[in-house]
């Protein structure tokens, strides 16, 4: 039922997808609102949903346009599900904003494949890591797949490695303009901390170590089927893995905000699962599947609101 449901883009799978996980950053924003409903809070926590419901209409065309998936809601439903199981996340509108901006940059990257528009898709990816990093300062480390994706589909001109460069300087310039015009030349010192993680409390950590153990698990199954056939979206595929890894790794490194950083890794699991999920011919295994995926999640979300 749940395969046959999510196996096609009608507007009842965004209506559901969309509906479940802006009622999830409801329920969280009401309680940290916490019946003081002022107009700064307010904006914020509005801002974070309209983010948050954006980056769901982002995830089917980025996978149309890269070639990653089969057009199905499945990537939509396990982003959903994950939002479910990381309950803490929909409370930092500063790591929704900038996965949204991530998400934008991982689209260029992954599309410059096709050998069109190169420098700017380059410029506009690293633009976005950029402006990702003036609201999670962690997120400057995204310009590794940046250079990675450069490596892979356009190392032969010099000017495709220099574009990030570029996209830095239109940032300083920016961040220029905005400093002088409101006298606040300690922005970027104050916004580029880099605090590290000294201390780990692994009771917290429940949750993402049976994340990783599935995905990763899901990866590798999926990379040994895949094998050799459809090489552009293997390679796509190893690209977002690379996305995925920065994402795990800032979760245990970056102080102020730790398990929120998992978000970074939602899209490519997602693609993974997604992908995983072709490769299943026995239907009902794949019902199965899903089913334990939903009721996991579900139980996870349940407990968390409940404590």
């Amino acid at each position: 039922m749940i395969s046959s449901f999510f196996s096609k883009t009608k507007p009842i799978n965004y209506l559901v997808t969309l509906g479940f996980s802006a009622l999830l950053y409801l329920i969280l924003g009401l309680i940290s609102l916490n019946s003081t409903f002022e107009f700064e809070p307010v904006l914020i926590k509005f801002t974070g949903l309209v983010f948050l419901l954006i980056t769901f209409f982002t995830i089917n065309p980025i996978l149309k346009a890269d070639k990653l998936a089969d057009l199905t809601s499945f990537s939509m439903l396990f982003y959903a599900l994950l939002l479910a199981l990381f309950l803490p996340i929909l409370e930092n509108e500063k790591v929704i904003v900038s996965n949204f901006l991530i998400l934008l940059s991982t689209d260029k990257v992954l599309s410059l494949k096709f050998d069109k528009n190169v420098k700017y898709k380059i410029f506009e990816a690293s633009l976005c890591v950029f402006i990702a990093s003036l609201l999670v300062e962690w997120t400057i480390v995204f310009l590794i797949p940046i250079y990675i994706g450069v490596y892979v589909y356009c190392s032969t001109q010099l000017r495709n490695w220099l574009m990030p460069i570029a996209a830095l300087g239109a940032l300083l310039l920016g961040l220029g303009c905005y400093c002088s015009l409101f006298n606040d030349w300690v922005f970027i010192e104050a916004q580029y901390t880099f605090k590290l993680k000294y201390t780990f409390d692994y009771r917290n950590y429940f949750s993402l170590a049976g994340y990783l153990l599935v995905v990763l698990i899901v990866i590798a199954i999926t990379l040994v089927k895949l094998g050799n056939r459809g090489i552009g979206r293997i390679l796509s595929l190893r690209l977002l893995f690379s996305y995925f890894v920065i994402g795990i790794i800032l979760v245990f490194i970056s102080d102020e905000y730790g398990l929120s950083a998992v978000m970074f890794t939602f899209f490519s699991a997602s693609v993974y699962i997604t992908n995983y999920l072709e490769t299943v011919q026995n239907k009902r295994f794949k019902e199965f599947f899903l089913t334990a995926l939903v009721l996991g999640c579900l139980i996870t979300s349940v407990f968390y609101l409940i404590q």
